[in-house]
């Protein structure tokens, strides 16, 4: 989840991930690492085919924090009141009453809304290595992958102050109020063109007077008012404004604000009739009932109002099964004892990956689809003794790719379709090792446990040659995982050069980590591997001596 997320208090701001994006949680596409599962220690024999299955199940529910502790996965789309800061159409709204009421700290709020999420990943790479010669080998791998979040919205209309703008269709609105707030519109701009008629006849005393200046000072307050009312529903004296973004909240007509409003109406009113004006016989139709948990994703699926995006409540997990990004690659190995291994890595992630949508704001993509560029290096000392240790590490240059996102600030996680944009993304470079002390039980089974460390820099992101820092925000991120395995590896034959089977299992959790859209992990990874011979192989046995004597 574009993700993103920060805020200085969090409940009482909203946060985002930016996610996005992608969102959820903007949580970036899982690709694998030399961290994923246990260091390959191992090169393919010549002429040999090794066929793995490495599947890697993730699933998470926290990130870390800046700060390096830990909050919900829902906070990126949970706040304390419901208002402009989530939905940014309702700022005008809160603006435009503030103005009317002279209430310049009025807050739209529909009440407490709290969003429960949790994601997960499941990887299924068909890993094919050849075995070039006794030192080279060509591997190439087909992840196949699905993400999922699951979400579950709520709201608590405790201590709200709004409800649906009754000019919309929605929610406990049948849209007959924009007949009423039509004819509001068409009184007011009637009673002003009217007053000014008379200012410019010479009535009140006009020019000069105190009453003439009155009289044009309630002019531009009616003007003023019908305004602020535009902004504030949407609509005017020929109906609505925009076919899109229109706000979808109005006060309460019980609520402090309600009566305001209406009390602000009915001022203009009175002073019109002191002007012998023609009393108002229309008012601003307000809400009496309260938002609803389905009127939230009304609003973000409906393009009438700007998002034209996804439900954050879905029916289903959003879940997307796709293929991830191809690898193809080479692997040397340098060492190749019995005591001592070590292999060197190259390879090439390709941008064959479905990536995530910007108008969902809960799937994360099962691909980057752009290119990396990886390096690796896996090891093993194993001295006689039954201690041992393996020891992975790589480094990953992720390059630039351009692709569609909404732009928001991080605080902001609900972006209007409006403010997609083409830009220029530069994935931040992963820097990767891990430690696994290990026990040999015997010849063909260990028992490891583990540390893991991954640390990732910020992402770039430009427009035109223009950084855009709302996009970059807690992208680079830090983490500790630790957990513990086993490994099997054996001949299948007691035949000198016989090809191995290996198998393994290798279970992490993340203990630390910071970065402010980090997702505190628990990862279990398990292989099974099989190798075939298609060419060469150990020379055969040497033939039974002949006896002569015969």
């Amino acid at each position: 989840m574009n993700p993103s997320r920060l805020c200085p208090r969090r409940g009482k701001t909203v946060r985002s991930l930016t996610v996005v994006a992608g969102v959820v949680v903007g949580l970036s596409a899982p690709a694998r690492s030399a961290g994923a599962q246990l260091p390959d220690t191992y090169v393919i024999p010549r002429g040999a085919l090794r066929i793995a299955f490495d599947p890697l199940y993730t699933n998470y529910n926290r990130l870390f924090d800046t700060d390096g502790s830990t909050f919900k996965l829902g906070t990126f789309y949970s706040t304390d009141a419901l208002g402009s800061a989530f939905l940014p159409t309702l700022a005008e709204s809160e603006d435009a009453i503030r103005s009317i009421t002279g209430d310049t700290a009025f807050r739209m709020s529909a009440g407490r809304f709290t969003s429960r999420q949790d994601g997960d990943t499941r990887l299924f790479p068909l890993d094919f290595s050849l075995g070039l010669s006794s030192r080279l080998t060509l591997s190439v791998t087909v992840p196949i992958v699905t993400t999922r979040v699951q979400s579950a919205t709520a709201i608590d209309s405790a201590g709200a102050n709004v409800g649906w703008n009754q000019a919309l269709t929605g929610g406990d609105s049948t849209g007959g109020g924009l007949t009423a707030i039509t004819g509001l519109f068409m009184e007011l701009d009637a009673a002003a063109a009217a007053l000014e008629m008379d200012i410019a006849a010479g009535s009140f005393g006009c020019p000069g007077s105190a009453q003439c200046d009155a009289a044009g000072a309630l002019v531009d307050r009616i003007r003023a008012l019908a305004a602020n009312l535009t902004r504030l529903t949407g609509a005017s004296a020929t109906g609505f404004v925009n076919d899109v973004a229109r706000p979808p909240f109005a006060p309460l007509v019980n609520s402090e604000a309600g009566q305001a409003l209406l009390a602000a109406i009915a001022a203009v009113d009175a002073e019109l009739q002191a002007f012998g004006q023609v009393a108002l016989t229309s008012t601003l139709p307000l809400p009496t009932g309260i938002i609803a948990n389905g009127d939230i994703n009304t609003i973000l699926t409906d393009p009438v109002y700007g998002y034209d995006a996804r439900t954050l409540d879905p029916e289903k997990a959003a879940k997307l099964s796709r293929f991830g990004d191809i690898e193809v690659g080479l692997r040397y190995a340098v060492a190749n004892g019995d005591h001592v291994r070590a292999v060197l890595g190259a390879r090439a992630r390709l941008p064959t990956g479905f990536r995530d949508s910007p108008d969902d704001y809960l799937d994360v993509g099962p691909g980057d689809r752009q290119l990396d560029l990886e390096w690796t290096l896996d090891a093993a000392i194993e001295p006689g003794t039954r201690l041992g240790v393996w020891l992975g590490g790589s480094y990953t240059l992720q390059m630039s790719d351009r692709l569609t996102r909404r732009i928001a600030p991080p605080t902001a996680p609900i972006a209007l379709a409006s403010s997609a944009r083409l830009v220029d993304r530069d994935l931040g470079e992963i820097l990767a090792f891990s430690v696994h002390p290990a026990l040999r039980l015997t010849d063909q089974f260990r028992v490891f446990v583990s540390a893991y460390y991954r640390k990732k820099t910020a992402d770039k992101y430009t427009a035109g040659g223009t950084a855009i820092p709302e996009l970059e925000a807690l992208t680079a991120s830090e983490t500790w995982s630790f957990g513990a395995g086993m490994w099997f590896r054996a001949d299948r034959g007691r035949r000198t050069g016989s090809l191995p089977i290996e198998a393994g299992v290798l279970y992490r959790s993340a203990f630390s980590g910071n970065g402010g859209n980090t997702p505190q992990q628990n990862s279990l990874g398990m292989s099974l591997r099989l190798f075939y011979r298609l060419w060469g192989g150990p020379p055969p046995p040497p033939a039974p001596p002949v006896d002569e004597e015969r």
